[in-house]
């Protein structure tokens, strides 16, 4: 028997597109957004992914993000800011 998905966020009750975006064929020459979680080295660790995909991946800019705080989703702002911004996002988890 299956045990039924839950959802981490406790909003189950909205209909939410899970839809996967199509994967870029190269990174080159694109915008990455880096989502912070607001935990501590959570910037951290997305600094140093940022320089790697600059490095080893060619992306042109890095823009930076943050939720206000690490235990809720994020908020609807910085989605948009992040949807008409970015080609791209990455998030990350610290602590």
């Amino acid at each position: 028997m299956r045990e039924p998905l839950l959802d981490p966020t406790g909003d189950a009750g909205r209909d939410t597109n899970t839809t996967l975006a199509p994967r870029p064929q190269s990174l080159q020459g694109l915008i990455v957004g880096l989502l912070d979680n607001a935990k501590p080295n959570g910037a951290v660790i997305l600094r140093a992914v940022g320089r790697e995909l600059q490095q080893r991946y060619g992306v042109r800019e890095i823009r930076m993000f943050a939720k206000g705080y690490f235990g809720t989703p994020v908020e609807e702002s910085v989605v948009n800011q992040m949807l008409h911004n970015c080609d791209f996002a990455v998030a990350a988890i610290g602590d």
